[in-house]
């Protein structure tokens, strides 16, 4: 029964924006409490440093067709092990957050939580060789793919991450 009366609410604000009629909730978020049937409003201030509606915006149009992207290269744990063991001469780039990274991580990583990305990784260098892990391997994806699209050119990513990691020790 949730689903039909959030649907429905959804299905309305569609149709006052195509219609251009009424006051639809932008800038507003909407809480239904179904407990209690209530609605509560929370006004969404918008970020200053949005990478795609601030100010300073520097996504302005849509990532290029998945034709052009450059295949992210990945290896699995074991492989890292390996790849380590014989001297790796590149850059172990750690993307999990600050708190994750003192918890556990692989000695010699670096930590560049993805979290501060795109300002944060400016400042790597573009011709060194990375493998980019994170928990599982999906935020390292993320920043695996976004260097391969700024000029980053050896970048592999870490599937499984760190728990694939924690889990063969």
């Amino acid at each position: 029964m949730l689903p039909g009366i959030i649907g429905s609410l959804q299905a309305m604000e569609a149709i006052k924006l195509l219609a251009k009629i009424g006051s639809p909730p932008l800038g507003r978020l909407i809480h239904y409490r179904a407990l209690s049937s209530a609605f509560r409003e929370i006004k969404i201030k918008r970020d200053p440093h949005c990478p795609l509606c601030s100010q300073n915006a520097h996504i302005t149009k849509p990532l290029s067709p998945a034709k052009d992207m450059i295949p992210l290269s990945e290896i699995t744990t074991l492989e890292l092990r390996q790849i380590l063991a014989d001297g790796f001469e590149g850059i172990l780039l750690d993307v999990r957050e600050q708190d994750e990274y003192f918890m556990h991580h692989i000695e010699g990583s670096e930590l560049l939580p993805l979290s501060g990305w795109p300002d944060a990784a400016a400042n790597l260098p573009k011709d060194a060789k990375y493998l980019v892990h994170c928990a599982a391997g999906i935020r390292s994806a993320r920043a695996g793919e976004w260097m391969l699209q700024n000029g980053f050119s050896d970048v592999t990513n870490v599937a499984g991450g760190m728990k694939q990691w924690l889990q063969e020790e």
